[in-house]
């Protein structure tokens, strides 16, 4: 570095305000005190009840997990098991409908049928 370099002025985080100076002082009488100390004890009590919540919240998350955890204990065996050799029946829904034939007149699928364009 060099040394004939001016000195940099100073940022204006060092600047001294009047709310620095309030917030740096000790209060002087009784009542400052009083008022300093109700405001930390309602923010002692917002943050017990915050804690509260969040407690709460995290039982119930962990109740919600235990569920989900027995639910997946309960379903792993069942893809362990062999799959069925037949097809299982649908119920509710009525027979399966054949596959259009090809055969029949007007039976085949629209995809197939040609058609002729003249321009």
């Amino acid at each position: 570095m060099r040394k004939d370099r001016k000195p940099a002025t100073s940022s204006l985080r060092k600047a001294v305000t009047l709310q620095t100076l309030v917030r740096g002082a000790k209060p002087r009488d009784r009542q400052q005190v009083a008022n300093r100390f109700a405001r930390l004890e309602n923010e002692r009590a917002r943050l017990e009840r915050e804690i509260a919540i969040w407690e709460n919240c995290r039982q119930m998350a962990a109740t919600k997990l235990d569920k989900i955890r027995n639910e997946l204990d309960s379903l792993r065996p069942l893809l362990n098991e062999k799959p069925a050799r037949r097809a299982v029946l649908r119920k509710g829904r009525g027979p399966r409908r054949a596959p259009p034939s090809l055969d029949a007149p007007g039976g085949a699928l629209i995809a197939n049928r040609t058609m002729q364009l003249e321009y």
